[in-house]
């Protein structure tokens, strides 16, 4: 099952995934309320016509509900504490609820801490190498740093009441990183016109292999700065609400976060001159990724593991968290 989210659908038919649509509410509670009932009704049917036997997803209401209903097993991966209620009620409806060792919230008692974060299931030294074409399809000369900028809609559940880089900071930023290296822009709403010409033009599928070869990240995207950091690339994240796994890479020394406040814009900004102009960066980015890697799991292959022996993982995990570290 998925949702039409930014670039979902997309990605699933590039890498030829067969999926399930449900659809998307609208801001009013009415609509909320019948795509709550409908799409749960859609996900019942998915799951009897597969005979489906494990549910496993993010926190979702609709698979929560028809899971619940069929007593078929669930299990989530909960990363963003700022679902606040969402989250603690639809946990009720599941098995058995995973968090990173980083997320600060006890959501409930069939919850199970793992020692990485969602980024590393995809993007781990063992499961992803970028590769360096990427900057022929960028028109990067050789040797030539570039930055890559994110600003989002703010227009998800957990973004209500949140803001970002103004227009006029985010100008700024273009110029003065423009000083140390190529600009490029990701943006999920218009831009100033003055920026439009940095709009990032590759497909989506290329985004991982640019932010590996970044000099600098620098945005809104709580998901983007911690691929970043994974990779080993620099990331400023800007954000009123810090989460649990960018407050952890920060302690790595690969994300730096800050809130959005005028000060703290200007701050950011500075920040990423000075990561910029430092000729030490990313050697010192190098040393911190392989610190984040060596403490931490395979998070893939640990999912795995849990999916294929459930329920007797869970219940291991339960008695023994640490039998997660078999999984390096």
């Amino acid at each position: 099952m998925a949702t039409q989210k930014d670039i979902s659908k997309y990605l699933l038919d590039y890498y030829q995934i067969d999926y399930t649509l449900v659809e998307k509410p609208g801001k009013s509670l009415f609509s909320k309320v019948r795509v709550l009932i409908c799409n749960t009704i859609r996900c019942i049917n998915f799951i009897r016509e597969n005979k489906i036997d494990l549910i496993i997803s993010r926190i979702s209401p609709y698979l929560a509900l028809s899971g619940f209903l069929l007593r078929k097993p669930h299990v989530i991966l909960a990363d963003t504490e700022s679902a606040g209620i969402y989250a603690k009620f639809f946990v009720k409806f599941v098995n058995l609820v995973i968090t990173a060792q980083s997320y600060r919230r006890r959501l409930c008692r069939k919850q199970v801490k793992f020692d990485g974060n969602i980024e590393l299931m995809y993007l781990h030294a063992n499961r992803f190498q970028p590769d360096v074409s990427i900057v022929d399809l960028l028109g990067i000369k050789p040797g030539e740093l570039y930055v890559i900028m994110r600003f989002v809609s703010w227009d998800a559940y957990h973004d209500k009441g949140l803001s970002g880089f103004t227009d006029a900071n985010k100008i700024k930023a273009v110029r003065s990183f423009e000083k140390y290296a190529r600009v490029f822009i990701s943006a999920e709403k218009e831009l100033p016109p003055q920026l439009e010409r940095f709009h990032i033009k590759i497909p989506p599928e290329r985004m991982h292999d640019a932010l590996a070869h970044a000099a600098l990240f620098l945005g809104e995207s709580s998901t983007m700065a911690s691929e970043s950091a994974v990779l080993g690339t620099p990331a400023i994240y800007l954000n009123k609400n810090w989460l649990g796994y960018t407050d952890e890479e920060q302690e790595y020394g690969l994300v730096f976060n800050f809130k959005d406040t005028a000060e703290e814009q200007d701050a950011a900004i500075t920040k990423g001159e000075a990561l910029l102009s430092n000729p030490e960066t990313e050697a010192i980015m190098a040393k911190n990724k392989q610190a984040l890697l060596k403490e931490k799991i395979d998070v893939t292959a640990f999912i795995a593991w849990l999916v294929h022996n459930y329920p007797g993982s869970a219940e291991r995990l339960q008695k023994n968290p640490d039998y997660q570290y078999n999984f390096r």
